[in-house]
């Protein structure tokens, strides 16, 4: 599946210092995948280190015609991960 790398996420990459290889590492071996109930956007999660530290990562994307179109990464902390699956507004999602 070819994968684009969105304005949003290009600009967030080199504001936060993320690795470029980081969105697709992500995509394609997440630990764990996720479903925004709100956006409808695919999310993944993995750890990765990030500013010296092992850390949750999170790429949100859309898949669109065969394509993956990532729109933005952030660090999370495992306490955030917890509030939106406790609120419903992530529901695991193993599909894609």
């Amino acid at each position: 599946m070819k994968v684009i790398l969105r304005p949003h996420l290009k600009i967030r990459l080199k504001e936060r210092k993320i690795p470029q290889k980081y969105p697709e590492i992500i995509v394609i071996s997440p630990e764990n995948k996720y479903l925004d109930t709100e956006t409808n956007h695919q999310i993944v999660v993995k750890k990765l280190v990030y500013n010296e530290k092992l850390r949750p990562m999170v790429v949100s994307y859309d898949i669109i015609d065969s394509t993956i179109q990532i729109i933005t990464i952030h660090p999370i902390s495992e306490q955030e991960i917890q509030n939106k699956l406790n609120r419903k507004r992530w529901i695991k999602n193993e599909e894609n």
